[in-house]
């Protein structure tokens, strides 16, 4: 990011707000619970006579601490995309959510223009973080530097309790 004047300094600031924004609106609509509202006779018909929308609406819409949660995972990150000192984090913190509603979106066939306004906003947080490639680099570089402490007693009781848990998960399922 060079100068307030640059034109990609610019875009990018269009992009963060465009997003940051949308993704307000969002995030306030699961948390107000005006999101994932069905009417009352969609629960009277057996799941196999549902679309993919109506169930993911309905599952989504059941438990509303839940959807709330979602919308703040929507939100927070929206807010800290407003903000200058704060935009890489809203960015990172976003990706995980915009990709679950694009990955949900796909998967349970909504229609081709949510589809492809999810993957939109998707690509622009991809965008803004890509912005900041060399800086998440340099902290990647920093992280695999680091030197493990664990001692070889732990990294075997560790190996043993999950051998355990596959090997119940695999008995009791087979």
């Amino acid at each position: 990011m060079k100068s307030t004047f640059d034109g990609e300094y610019i875009w990018y600031l269009i992009i963060r707000y465009v997003l940051g924004l949308i993704m307000l609106a969002y995030g306030l609509i699961k948390i107000l619970g005006i999101q994932f509202i069905l009417p009352a006779q969609v629960y009277a018909y057996q799941l196999k006579e549902l679309d993919g929308v109506t169930l993911t609406w309905a599952f989504l819409g059941f438990s509303t601490w839940f959807s709330s949660l979602v919308g703040v995972f929507e939100l927070v990150p929206a807010l800290l995309l407003l903000f200058k000192k704060t935009k890489l984090l809203g960015a990172l913190l976003l990706f995980p959510a915009l990709l679950t509603v694009f990955l949900i979106n796909n998967a349970y066939g909504f229609l081709p223009y949510m589809r492809v306004f999810t993957g939109v906003l998707l690509v622009i947080d991809m965008i803004l973080i890509s912005a900041h490639y060399e800086k998440l680099i340099q902290v990647f570089k920093e992280l695999m530097q680091f030197q493990p402490t664990t001692k070889s007693s732990e990294l075997i009781f560790n190996a043993i309790l999950v051998g355990l848990v596959i090997f119940s998960i695999i008995y009791y399922f087979i």
